[in-house]
């Protein structure tokens, strides 16, 4: 089944909760793993990915934590699944290699999987933290569900 990993959802709250800090005092990670019942362990390791791909800087001292380094508009569910967990794919046909997928040679779904490949990543790619954010405050869904 397709779904993001525990990390990914700790990044994506974690970069919510850090805009919501509207004095832009640095948040810490203690903050955010109390508040949201995350594992501290797990979410600085999340936090220093996000450092490293440079969605975050880390302020070290007394007054320390982190701060986020673009706004939401510019910050899309594609570049923060990547960052975290690398590039996301649903198919395990990249390869022409017997050795990789046994069905290579005669597959007769592998273009229509690489299709659905890239539209999904389209997707994540159309979609900001901030239109997130948006949807979380309104309770509107993101896509319309088909016949309504």
């Amino acid at each position: 089944m397709l779904k993001f990993s525990k990390k990914v959802e700790y990044a994506i709250i974690s970069l919510l909760e850090m805009a919501d800090n509207h004095d832009q005092s640095p948040v810490t990670a203690r903050m955010i793993a109390s508040k949201y019942r995350i594992p501290p362990e797990i979410l600085g390791k999340v936090l220093q990915t996000l450092v490293r791909k440079d969605f975050l800087t880390s302020l070290q001292g007394v007054k320390g934590g982190y701060r986020l380094n673009k706004s939401l508009e510019v910050i899309d569910v594609l570049a923060v699944v990547e960052a975290v967990d690398g590039p996301i794919s649903i198919i395990s046909c990249k390869s022409t290699d017997l050795a990789y997928c046994r069905q290579v040679l005669n597959c007769n779904i592998k273009m229509p999987m690489h299709v659905i490949q890239n539209e999904l990543v389209q997707f994540f790619n159309s979609i900001t933290l901030q239109e997130l954010k948006n949807k979380q405050i309104s309770k509107e869904p993101m896509i319309a569900v088909a016949g309504n």
